[in-house]
Parts: C-alpha cells; structure tokens; sequence
C-alpha cells in the first residue's frame, strides 16, 4: 500500500471513529429508543399550572404542599393531612420553608386538630384553579405560584407513607437546589 492510500486510510478511520457515534446517537434519539430518565417520584405536570396573582398574595411565603378538599374528608384526605403535618418534622431545619396548605371551597366539617401544622383556606377560587387535578391529590406550589408536582393520596397509611417519602424526596432535592423561597 502506498502512502497515500495509507493517509487516506487513517483519515477515513479518524472521520468514522468521531462520526459514527454521533450518528449512532442520532439514529437512536429519533427511533424514540431512549427514554431520559427523570428524577422525580411525582408526576410532573406539563405545563405547571399558575396561579394567578390575587390567588398568590393570599397564600403564605415560600414553597407550599397542598391538598383540595371538601367536606366528605374521607380516609384519603386525612391520610394526605397527617402526611403534610409530618413534614415539619422530616424536613429539619428547612422545614420554615415549607408551609402545608388545605384548600376548600366551604368550611370544612372535620377537625383539623389532629394536624395542627397545616393551614386551612377557605376559598372557591383556589379549587377553581386547581380542578385541573385529581381529586386528593398533594401537590408541591413553588414561590413563584406554579403548581409543579403531583402525589396521590391512600386511604391505607403504608401506601400513604410511602408516597410520602416520595414527596419527600422530591421536595428534598427543589429545596437543595432552589435559591428563592
């Protein structure tokens, strides 16, 4: 083999050595193959949902967890209660940066002593603004007012307490990586 050929061999081998991976990850990326792994233990929603200002200024500082209830706060609803009044304990020292919130549209009829932590809002507008959910369902409200994450609620408290660690977690890794709120 003559030099040149050999040149052009080599030349040829450097180009596909770069080329082909890229083509490769190309090819997969459009045959939908790969599916990006997310980090998250909620569902995320696509697009957050905003509150709008009014709905804002009436809540407190900082990040929030939620739920919307009604009067029939049946298993699901106080098990989603006593899950966001435990939060202060598991969050430590960032637990002033969370606040656990209960939205409604009428006074509601059961006692919320049993989960003193969290505040109760009577207020049709919020519900209004959160019917895009599914019923009993907690939810992370970040500082700017966006409606971000989602967690079911069990009437059973194992299902609950795990899905509780997954709130956890999550609200865990926004906290450590947010700078507002």
């Amino acid at each position: 083999m003559t030099s040149v050929k050999k040149s052009r061999a080599t030349l040829i081998g450097v180009v596909l050595a770069f080329a082909l991976p890229v083509i490769g990850a190309k090819f997969v990326l459009d045959q939908s193959w790969y599916q990006g792994a997310a980090t998250n233990k909620g569902t995320m929603l696509m697009p957050p949902i905003k509150l709008n200002e009014a709905l804002q200024a009436q809540l407190p500082e900082g990040w929030r967890v939620a739920l919307v209830a009604d009067e029939a706060c049946g298993a699901k609803c106080e098990q989603g209660l006593y899950a966001m009044n435990q939060l202060d304990v598991a969050l430590g020292k960032e637990s002033d940066r969370v606040k656990p919130l209960v939205f409604s549209r009428n006074e509601l009829s059961f006692d919320l002593n049993q989960t003193p932590l969290v505040t109760s809002i009577v207020n049709p507008a919020f519900a209004d603004a959160l019917s895009d959910l599914p019923p009993y369902r907690l939810f992370i409200i970040d500082p700017m007012g966006n409606v971000m994450l989602h967690y079911e609620t069990f009437g059973d408290e194992e299902a609950m307490r795990a899905e509780a660690k997954n709130l956890l977690s999550d609200l865990r890794t926004l906290l450590k990586l947010s700078r507002i709120g």
